[in-house]
């Protein structure tokens, strides 16, 4: 009688999972405690150089506000220098805009006749304002127009029934007879547009920042403020630049002298 060789494993395929699964588990041990270890040692190094980058990120941030607050005080200390000069120049109260609008009734009185600007640059070119006052009102072609502060600003270019055109001094092209304070020199005034002056005067004349440029009449009526000059060094004369004594953009009132 014959019989079949009895097998070793009637499910050999359960032994390989059990390897598999054995070698898995292992794995997964000997990784978790490699993670760690490897964790463990590199930490102090990660540790470090988040450090360093968090003190370059500061120690960065530092001189870049520093460098923010020099710059910041110097447009503050030229912001100041620009009010000074604007304070120099304009001596407007509130009183003297409610004398102004009690004015509006156009009485004529020694300042002029008064009159509110209706348009101004940018709404016009070339340094033109139109008023709400013309020959109905009294305002003749070529008068001299002036600030409620008594700055002289330009002449009345055409006249209308109700209405007139002013053209500043600080047209471009525009010249006019004017005296450099400081040093009581006659100097003649061109206009350069967009509220400024541009002035010629022997290189060894004393001129600073600020100085007033008054009119040549007896009136001698402030017509420019000196923001700056320049000359080329084998020049004998120096540019001086000289902006109006008003801000011909916000412009509200202004007077016509008769």
């Amino acid at each position: 009688m014959k019989y079949l060789p009895k097998s070793r494993s009637r499910h050999p395929y359960r032994r390989s999972l059990g390897i598999l699964a054995t070698v898995f588990v292992t794995g997964a041990i000997l990784f978790y405690l490699l993670d760690s270890l490897i964790i463990t040692v590199v930490a102090p190094a990660w540790r470090m150089e988040n450090m360093v980058a968090r003190k370059f990120s500061e120690l960065s941030g530092f001189f870049h506000t520093q460098t923010f607050l020099l710059a910041e005080n110097a447009r503050q200390k030229e912001r100041l220098a620009s009010l000074e000069i604007e304070l120099s120049s304009v001596s407007a109260s509130r009183e003297q805009e409610n004398h102004l609008l009690a004015l509006l009734g156009r009485d004529t009185e020694s300042l002029g006749i008064t009159a509110a600007v209706l348009t101004h640059p940018p709404q016009t070119p070339y340094d033109i304002l139109t008023i709400d006052a013309g020959e109905k009102d009294g305002v003749t072609l070529g008068a001299l127009v002036i600030l409620p502060e008594g700055s002289a600003v330009g002449e009345v270019l055409e006249v209308f029934g109700g209405l007139s055109k002013i053209k500043l001094f600080t047209s471009s092209g525009m010249k006019t007879n004017a005296v450099l304070e400081r040093n009581n020199m006659p100097v003649v005034l061109e206009g350069t547009g967009a509220g400024n002056f541009r002035v010629v005067v022997p290189r060894d004349t004393a001129v600073e920042i600020g100085d007033k440029i008054l009119s040549a009449d007896l009136s001698a009526r402030l017509v420019g403020i000196v923001e700056d000059s320049t000359f080329e060094p084998t020049a004998s004369f120096q540019e001086v630049l000289a902006r109006s004594p008003a801000n011909i953009f916000n412009l509200r009132f202004v007077l016509i002298k008769r």
